[in-house]
């Protein structure tokens, strides 16, 4: 039965069918099948794609959307979420463990490096550390508090016990990631989880004048677009959108020593291009796909902020990402906030 299986990963796989070549009814054949293999027929065939699929990420240089669809997944964000459940990352991150960055180097740093303060009530220890065996490095958070488990889960962070730790490609320039984490990570963090507010507006004031420098379009997603639109909301960070990746290399020299996560490429994702600086407070920078490019700004909402107008998501836009993210409360202050500019 499992071989029969192994042999048909890449079809879409029925109980009808299994019971079709094994003789057995659908019912007999499920309970058999648990009792001899302690998991679920549906848990073994997701187990044995996503197993498959893990090579092709491997030994391949197919685009992640091919490989989800060659599986049997409608989407790359379904596959994504199955992937998850089995290997605990995201598929490009897995490819990226396996495949360091042709950019991947040794760079200057100590063995480890980080502090221990109270985050939340309990001693939480973050540091980073170089792997050397992997051309690797890491972002290690200890001893964290169950009720944050959410936060970097969500964040894609791998669970340990009760400790998490992120890892990327030891790329070049990381040495100012990891002093910047050491210097700003507890704050970033106590920022993310809400214990401690997140001065956004103090971020913007700071990145604006930087960013103008480069003379590339830029605009504003998220919670801050939702704040300036006036809807009540309380950001956790910044996130600005590049629309054109061919901005790619202006942005990230000129952000790069302000990094807490890097500004690195990555192709075939959701977006071409993802970083994190610390200015005040967290700022996230994605870069469209080229496919958009040139991108059309006219689409999107400009709000007057202290004195210069400056580019935002439009409210469908909002609208659309949070019904994505199924945060309903904040879809219904959307469309209220829809609905109050159309009576104007």
């Amino acid at each position: 039965m499992k071989s029969w299986i192994d042999r048909n990963i890449e079809e879409n796989i029925s109980l009808s069918q299994l019971s079709n070549y094994s003789g057995y009814s659908p019912y007999y054949l499920s309970k058999k099948f648990h009792e001899l293999e302690g998991i679920s027929l549906k848990e073994y065939i997701l187990i044995s794609k996503i197993q498959h699929s893990a090579i092709q990420l491997n030994e391949t240089n197919d685009r992640i959307i091919d490989i989800a669809l060659s599986h049997g997944y409608s989407s790359q964000e379904a596959f994504t979420r199955a992937f998850m459940k089995v290997y605990g990352i995201t598929p490009w991150s897995y490819r990226k463990l396996q495949k360091p960055s042709p950019t991947a180097e040794k760079c200057r740093l100590l063995h480890s490096v980080g502090f221990t303060k109270p985050i939340g009530g309990m001693d939480m220890k973050i540091y980073v550390k170089q792997m050397y065996d992997w051309n690797y490095y890491a972002f290690f958070a200890e001893d964290v508090d169950e009720k944050y488990w959410d936060y970097f889960k969500e964040n894609l962070w791998w669970q340990i016990g009760n400790s998490f730790m992120k890892s990327y490609d030891n790329v070049k320039d990381f040495e100012y990631c990891a002093e910047n984490f050491t210097r700003y990570g507890e704050i970033a963090i106590k920022q993310q989880l809400k214990i401690l507010t997140t001065p956004w507006e103090k971020a913007l004031d700071l990145f604006i004048p930087e960013i103008k420098k480069l003379g590339v379009d830029w605009f504003i997603h998220g919670s801050v677009a939702m704040s300036l639109w006036g809807i009540d909301v309380a950001p956790k960070d910044v996130n600005i959108i590049i629309p054109n990746y061919s901005d790619f290399d202006k942005v990230r020299n000129h952000f790069y020593k302000l990094a807490i996560r890097p500004i690195e490429r990555c192709e075939n994702w959701l977006m071409s291009g993802l970083g994190e600086i610390f200015m005040e407070a967290v700022i996230g920078i994605a870069f469209h796909n080229k496919e958009l490019e040139p991108y059309d700004m006219s689409k999107l909402g400009k709000i007057a902020y202290k004195g210069t107008e400056v580019y935002v998501s439009s409210l469908e836009m909002l609208r659309q990402d949070n019904m994505n993210y199924n945060r309903l409360e904040r879809v219904k202050a959307v469309e209220e906030k829809i609905r109050q500019n159309t009576a104007l």
